[in-house]
């Protein structure tokens, strides 16, 4: 049996009542596209999880090994960090390699999104991932949420505007 394609958080049924952002979806495809990393940023509250969530589903027939996601709102050190992402890609630590070792090598022949949910409370030490991701994973893309940017060179910054009223 092969592994499922994606852990997102919301069944596609969910995606159908999504309102109010089909021109950033569009937009956020076509960056997705180029861009390596992408982190939509704004304050709380505004939609930036449930945009990200509509993307990844959107997006999710581009990497053949599908989209991961991670919840990082209850990370706030670099290993509670690693731990949550390890986690997900079933990364082991062992005697002979650190955590960013083991999602490292989970990553590297891999071609998929990696969703970085809820980045604000340990920006640098993802911010520190992310950079090891994008130099050691050619095929992987990222995709992250943050109340701010996590100042990775290759991060590309869409600022979640506040929905107009109609």
């Amino acid at each position: 049996m092969s592994p499922p394609r994606h852990n997102l958080p919301l069944s596609a049924g969910e995606f159908i009542r999504f309102v109010g952002r089909e021109r950033d979806i569009v937009d956020l495809g076509r960056l997705l596209g180029t861009a390596r990393m992408v982190t939509l940023t704004g304050t709380g509250g505004i939609g930036k999880t449930r945009l990200a969530l509509h993307l990844a589903e959107r997006v999710i027939r581009r990497f053949p090994d599908g989209v991961r996601f991670v919840d990082l709102s209850e990370a706030s050190t670099e290993d509670q960090v690693l731990r949550a992402v390890a986690g997900v890609l079933q990364a082991v630590e062992d005697d002979a390699r650190t955590m960013t070792d083991a999602v490292i090598t989970a990553l590297r022949t891999q071609s998929l999104l990696l969703f970085l949910d809820t980045c604000e409370h340990a920006v640098d030490a993802i911010g520190r991932l992310c950079r090891a991701v994008l130099r050691d994973c050619p095929r992987v893309r990222i995709l992250t949420t943050s109340r701010q940017p996590l100042h990775v060179p290759e991060e590309s910054i869409w600022r979640v505007p506040p929905l107009s009223l109609p």
